[in-house]
């Protein structure tokens, strides 16, 4: 399938690893010019190397702080001026620590929000006006199944990602009718840096071992396994696409049958 994006201007945050690389990778495969940042400069050179690698299209990677506004409007306008305005955007940060409520003092809840919602208002922030008045534009938020089904030991998740999607949905009803969507994507598990953290945490909670949670974990999901970034990938990939012009302000669950609510 031509997805139709070949060219076009991509903006990826949290792109050095997980989730947010593999949907680099394939926009780069998609012929894409993409725009790269993440907080760890070793980690965000490395993908950037193997993205150009990948594609065809420029590529520029900056390390950028996504809790900072300031950072990310310097970005975004450095990425128009070198690459051209953004027409495809995934909105991704780091999920904020596993903790239950007892362990999270409102330090912890600040700097949570600053992470999962503040950061994706100023994402959009910048990059929605431009898409509205050119009369394109793709934007795929990154959540998690905790939108739809509390996770254990994910408290600030829980409470924080919803919102995260309520977002997208308002920002869908405003952007529809200039030729913007937008849409969330709630992963379920797969087998990524910050599941690993997860799993190292349920480890501490119940004193089991690495193969306990994941045969837990498979036991729990109806496919019976966890996922792989790239099966994510092609789905962001799709929202992007010119194909997907009539999805809009959707919680696209991928999570191996794990959420058990009707919608």
């Amino acid at each position: 399938m031509n997805l139709g994006i070949t060219d076009k201007v991509a903006l990826v945050s949290a792109a050095s690893r997980g989730l947010g690389r593999a949907v680099a990778l394939g926009l780069a495969g998609e012929g894409a010019q993409v725009a790269l940042c993440a907080r760890n400069p070793e980690d965000l050179d490395r993908t950037a190397r193997e993205v150009t690698a990948a594609g065809s299209g420029q590529v520029l990677a900056r390390p950028v702080d996504v809790t900072d506004p300031d950072a990310v409007a310097d970005f975004v306008a450095e990425v128009s001026k070198e690459l051209g305005p953004p027409a495809l955007c995934l909105v991704n940060a780091g999920g904020p620590p596993a903790a239950t409520f007892q362990e999270l003092d409102l330090t912890a809840w600040q700097a949570a929000y600053r992470l999962t919602l503040q950061s994706a208002v100023q994402l959009c922030r910048q990059v929605l006006p431009g898409m509205m008045e050119r009369g394109f534009g793709r934007i795929v938020q990154i959540t998690s199944i905790a939108v739809r089904q509390p996770v254990d030991n994910l408290f600030l998740s829980n409470v924080l990602r919803p919102s995260v999607h309520a977002l997208t949905r308002c920002l869908a009803l405003e952007a529809a009718s200039q030729g913007v969507t937008v849409n969330s994507v709630a992963p379920g598990y797969h087998l990524t840096s910050a599941v690993e953290r997860l799993i190292q945490k349920k480890i501490e909670f119940e004193g089991c071992t690495r193969q306990d949670v994941l045969a837990s974990w498979e036991r729990e999901i109806p496919a019976g396994r966890l996922g792989d970034a790239d099966e994510l990938a092609a789905l962001v990939l799709f929202l992007m696409s010119e194909k997907a012009s009539y999805i809009t302000g959707q919680c696209i669950v991928a999570d191996g049958g794990w959420v058990r609510g009707t919608f």
